[in-house]
């Protein structure tokens, strides 16, 4: 069957180009244009499952060829029709396994094809290009955009074939949804190298193209940052905020970026310096930061003696910042989180007291406090039954509404602050009945990703173990399953890998980018199918 089916289809590539010359000789009404309508992946191409590929807003109940590719092209369409001056962004030495679909009335279509699950094709890339059939002055009608497909063995990493421009460790991503009908392109932001304690940062950013999985440039932001957070805003814009510049001075200055313009404009500052602080939007769309401390350098007890306990709120139709009630104490590296009941949560950090400017106590704290807005005020919530710091870079919301807090650093005094070391300790925060649940994972981590999955599923990847002040960077994932509760562990990364970013793609991807690898900062980009 399969032989027939190879069969058929080279005699309908020989076919069409028959019927393009005679096409060429009967009319000569104008070209298409090149990438006129949309291909979107629509799964990761993990092996073992189907790899689909949709066709969008093509001509209408039209043929469309699936032209799939070892290589990314160019090939001149001259090749099967001599008056056609356009070229395919894929090479053609696969054209006797292309493929044949009809659009439906609204120009759509779908492919799909079944993937072994053979690890030894982990891995593999492919290019892929669809054109509709035209019949007319040309052969081939309009063109698609072209994709990349890269195979993967269930759970398992595979490194991206392109890498980022320059090693990134402690950056921020943001989706950027602006750029093409994927709305899937991630900006990675600033990052560069160091650890919690001692951060430096680049004020360049590097785009992924999520339907080519390539890398390019984008644009500089106004200031130089790592550790900063960032917070999408109910317009499409991102607000980025504070973080450390390349000489390691924390930043009051924020920054919007704009994916219309694809740029970056300077906004309010806040009114204090602020790094490992928290950052939620509100549900009225305005921004709040906690916590953090307003000093990184030189050394641990300098972040500590700079720790803040006061609370902002940004404006964005003003631009502005202004302050609101402070938190319940000084907060350094505390987790904000916005509820499905409209509060606001702070958790955890380190608790630091403050004596005649010096600290005299530090430690990771269990308290939680919920902020109203009707009353712009914080009340007392349950506390949590683990002190940590650190974890507002890997809290997740899960679709019940609830919210999972893994990891983190446990400080268990002032005088242990350097060597206190990372948690296995997680926990799940139910704001409707305002209480905890402990769901420990299999692995102690810091500094990890953690990304709500298609699913709803938990990937828990890489981050550090050792101490705070001389991590040790792991390759370990485990997955949460909120339904049960419970933990499962995945096949390591290809490396070790903590301080990186992640994304979820709209295939289902989960992309790592960057970090903090076993002895340098990375530039690679690691890719998983769950």
């Amino acid at each position: 069957e399969q032989h027939n089916s190879m069969a058929n289809n080279h005699l309908l590539a020989r076919n069409l180009r028959a019927a393009g010359l005679l096409a060429a000789c009967l009319t000569t009404a104008p070209l298409a244009a090149q990438f006129d309508y949309d291909l979107e992946k629509r799964t990761a191409a993990r092996l073992g499952q189907n790899l689909v590929l949709d066709v969008a807003n093509a001509p209408a109940t039209s043929f469309v060829l699936v032209i799939p590719s070892a290589t990314s092209g160019p090939t001149p369409l001259s090749l099967v029709d001599p008056v056609d001056p356009r070229v395919l962004a894929v090479g053609v030495e696969l054209l006797g396994v292309m493929s044949v679909l009809i659009t439906d009335a609204t120009g759509n279509a779908s492919y799909s094809v079944a993937l072994p699950n053979n690890p030894s094709i982990s891995g593999y890339e492919l290019h892929w290009q669809t054109a509709s059939l035209l019949f007319g002055a040309t052969l081939v009608g309009e063109l698609s955009n072209d994709v990349v497909t890269l195979t993967g063995s269930p759970d398992t990493g595979v490194i991206a074939p392109n890498t980022l421009q320059f090693a990134r460790a402690l950056s921020a991503s943001l989706v950027d949804a602006d750029n093409n009908n994927s709305a899937g392109d991630v900006l990675v932001t600033g990052g560069g190298a160091g650890t919690l304690t001692a951060a430096t940062g680049l004020a360049s950013t590097e785009r992924w193209d999520f339907r080519r999985m390539t890398v390019t440039a984008g644009p500089n932001m106004t200031t130089a940052r790592a550790l900063h957070s960032t917070v999408r805003l109910n317009d499409g814009r991102v607000l980025l905020i504070g973080g450390a510049d390349q000489l390691g001075t924390v930043l009051s200055s924020c920054e919007i970026y704009d994916p219309a313009s694809n740029s970056f404009t300077a906004t309010g500052n806040m009114g204090t310096p602020r790094i490992l602080h928290g950052a939620s939007i509100l549900a009225d769309g305005r921004v709040m930061v906690a916590g953090g401390t307003s000093t990184l350098t030189p050394d641990v007890t300098a972040a500590i003696t700079g720790t803040l306990q006061s609370a902002e709120i940004f404006n964005p139709a003003t631009g502005t910042w202004s302050n609101t009630q402070n938190i319940g104490g000084r907060r350094l590296g505390p987790a904000l989180t916005l509820l499905s009941t409209g509060q606001v949560m702070v958790s955890g950090g380190i608790a630091v007291t403050i004596f005649f400017g010096l600290p005299v106590a530090a430690s990771s704290t269990t308290a939680v406090q919920l902020w109203t807005p009707a009353s712009s005020s914080w009340s007392g919530g349950s506390s949590m039954s683990q002190g940590r710091a650190g974890h507002q870079y890997n809290q997740v919301t899960l679709n019940d509404g609830r919210v999972l807090m893994t990891g983190g650093v446990n400080v268990p005094s002032l005088l242990s602050a350097a060597t206190s070391a990372p948690i296995s300790g997680a926990e799940v925060y139910n704001p409707t009945t305002n209480s905890w649940q402990t769901v420990n994972m299999p692995t102690a981590r810091a500094l990890h990703s953690a990304t709500l999955l298609a699913d709803g599923r938990v990937a828990t990847c890489g981050g550090a173990q050792g101490t705070l002040t001389t991590p040790t960077s792991i390759a370990n994932v485990d997955v949460f399953n909120p339904t049960s509760n419970t933990w499962t562990s995945a096949p390591a990364l290809t490396g070790a890998r903590a301080s990186h970013s992640a994304n979820l793609m709209p295939d289902g991807t989960l992309v790592l980018f960057g970090g903090q690898g076993a002895t340098m900062s990375l530039s690679s980009i690691e890719t998983l199918r769950f």
